[in-house]
């Protein structure tokens, strides 16, 4: 209908004069690559790339810090491009061994930044120092016996994934690994054992060799040597199994493990059965409640011919006592040892990036403890873009409080508090870092909205358009709610009629029926959002109009006379006289609310006077109202210029 397009005509125009002139675009910078701390290690001479990734707006340019201070342009060394994140160590040596980390900074039209800093990582050369070796030493055993050999009473110094191997050698260059077998284990600290020795195992003119393997750096490192010497007897003796090593015999320190690391235990047992293919006892496995431990579920993994279990990602319930079972077929022993979890600081509340609508408080957490049973960790240190937060800062716009777990950026603005916070906590064990960043947007503002409470005729139009603005960077979204129901996307509530894509929103009544004028009443509220805020708006509507009941037929006219049939008549005739003229009246009238002009210059809900019009009759305007009159055929549409609709 024209009146229709008319309506939306002035609705839209008084949106587009509303809208607030938006700011630009501003987001801090979130560093994607490193995602968490990395221990990197590389064979010597190579050149070693490491890669920042942020994202952010505008899009931050990148440095790297290397062992806590910038890398200088003047390292030839150690570059990187500033744009695209990317640092170069060319033919990696012990020198540019260290701690690398990078700062991602963006900057905003008002000349402020906002930083943020990644996690460490550690870059090594994977090497195994020199090896100070002990002079050729002799071991001797009975056949049948249990016997083992060291790897020496000094390791070397290592770097990388080391693994330990053993040799027989004779000379420099003649080798023979020593293969691992049911009778044959080497420990993780190089200790090679024998569950019986036979004399093959005697080795003439033959050493047996310690051997450290680097898995990047593809050396092998020998040690010192072993001669061993086998006692031959005539038949050996069947013994019972007896625990020779475990984990716990190692050292407690060898039952320490790190959360989230592998955990890793031994045990090893001597005996001997003449039983052809079980010679060497059985080994399992218990958990604390005395349940066996099958390899391959609830992150157990057992191998080595049963002496090695092995637990992925520990965690702190790991922390608890298991039990290594050996038979043979006179005897059974155990060995029991209770594992430990240690770890640096555990985060309770780590620090998050926070979006807040302008003028709202944010609040940063760095709360973290220790592992169960352990020493708390110290209060945490505030960092604001990578500079400490200490005793000058602002109190009117920082405020610390439990115990320093919590910082609260007061009234946040876009214009200078966008920025990183980082904190770090350690304890005896070691230090986590976190990195969050403050984003501050416009909040949102409704610029269109109609009354808030409407009582409307039937042929009036319900105006229910709700227009929002909201910063760039998170454009709003709406729901209506009405009658205890939810209308999302292009849906709405029963006879509104709504455009999605320009928000406008009626009813129309002209034509629904009485009961349709009874489902209309109510409050309509419209929710207008995004992730971070929500704004509601609420329409009451009434209906001021008698509907029709049912009324009683009338009573039969029976007999009438002449005189009543005239009267009749004469009365149909006076009633068609007054309705023409009524209509009469009312096209007079809807003229004069066409012709209405508001005074020069004043925009009615955000639609200019018309030109033209203005240069008629300027008389008749004055004598208007200050109402305006739109009209739809058969609908008024009621309203007052200057108001919001």
């Amino acid at each position: 209908m024209a009146g229709g397009t008319r309506l939306a005509s002035i609705l839209l125009l008084s949106v587009f004069l509303f809208v607030r002139a938006q700011d630009d675009i501003r987001e801090p910078p979130k560093i994607l690559e490193p995602a968490s701390a990395k221990e990197l290690f590389y064979d010597g001479g190579v050149d070693v790339t490491l890669q920042c990734r942020a994202s952010g707006q505008p899009t931050p340019l990148y440095e790297w810090y290397w062992n806590g201070a910038p890398i200088e342009p003047t390292n030839q060394a150690i570059t990187y491009d500033p744009s695209t994140g990317l640092l170069t160590i060319q033919g990696l040596t012990t020198r540019e061994e260290g701690f690398y980390n990078c700062r991602a900074r963006n900057t905003f039209p008002n000349g402020l930044s906002a930083v943020a800093i990644s996690h460490k990582i550690e870059v090594r050369r994977a090497r195994i120092k020199p090896w100070t070796k002990d002079q050729d030493r002799t071991k001797t055993a009975t056949e049948g016996n249990y016997v083992f050999i060291t790897c020496g009473d000094t390791l070397p110094k290592y770097y990388g994934p080391t693994t330990f191997k053993w040799y027989t050698v004779e000379g420099e260059d003649d080798l023979l690994e020593v293969e691992e077998d049911k009778r044959v284990f080497i420990d993780n600290k190089g200790t090679l054992h024998f569950t019986y020795v036979l004399g093959t195992d005697e080795q003439s003119n033959r050493y047996y060799s310690c051997a450290m393997s680097n898995v990047v750096e593809g050396k092998l490192t020998l040690g010192g040597r072993t001669r061993l010497v086998v006692t031959k007897t005539a038949s050996m003796s069947e013994v019972k199994p007896a625990l020779q090593f475990s984990t716990k015999l190692a050292g407690d320190g060898a039952l320490t493990f790190k959360r989230n690391t592998e955990g890793h235990l031994e045990c090893f047992f001597s005996g001997y059965v003449n039983d052809p293919g079980n010679e060497v006892p059985t080994i399992k496995w218990l958990d604390n409640a005395g349940n066996t431990i099958v390899s391959g579920t609830d992150r157990y993994t057992i191998k080595g011919n049963g002496r090695v279990l092995t637990i992925a990602s520990l965690v702190e319930a790991d922390e608890k006592p298991f039990t290594c079972i050996a038979n043979n077929a006179i005897g059974t022993a155990e060995g029991r040892m209770t594992l430990n979890v240690t770890s640096s600081p555990i985060w309770v509340k780590a620090l998050q990036s926070i979006t807040v609508p302008q003028g709202k408080d944010a609040v940063f957490h760095c709360e973290a403890r220790s592992a169960a049973s352990e020493v708390p960790p110290d209060p945490p240190r505030w960092f604001k873009n990578g500079y400490r937060l200490d005793m000058s800062y602002d109190p009117n716009k920082f405020e610390f409080a439990n115990e320093n777990r919590e910082l609260r950026v007061k009234s946040a603005q876009k214009n200078t508090d966008i920025a990183c916070f980082q904190c770090f906590v350690g304890n005896s064990v070691g230090e986590e870092f976190s990195d969050g960043c403050l984003n501050v947007i416009l909040p949102i503002e409704v610029v269109a909205k109609p009354l808030p409470e409407q009582t409307i005729e039937r042929g009036d139009i319900v105006n229910l358009t709700v227009v929002a603005t909201s910063d760039k960077l998170y454009p709003v979204a709406y729901k209506w709610h009405f009658n205890n129901r939810t209308y999302e996307g292009v849906s709405a509530p029963p006879h509104v009629i709504y455009d999605v894509s320009t928000n406008l929103a009626y009813i129309n009544t002209s034509d629904l029926t009485d009961e349709q004028m009874r489902d209309i009443r109510g409050v309509y509220r419209r929710q207008v959002y995004h992730e971070f805020e929500s704004v509601f708006v609420d329409v009451d509507v009434d209906v001021d109009v008698i509907l029709k009941v049912q009324e009683e037929p009338p009573l039969p006219v029976e007999n009438a006379g002449p005189d009543v049939v005239v009267i009749a008549v004469l009365g149909a005739v006076g009633g068609i006289l007054i309705l023409v003229m009524l209509l009469v009246v009312l096209y007079k009238m809807k003229g004069r609310a066409m012709r209405f002009h508001p005074p020069e210059g004043t925009v009615v809900y955000g639609v200019p006077p018309d030109a033209s019009a203005v240069q008629e009759d300027q008389a008749s305007s004055d004598n208007e109202s200050n109402h305006y009159y739109s009209e739809i055929p058969g609908i008024a549409v009621r309203g007052t210029y200057g108001l919001n609709i």
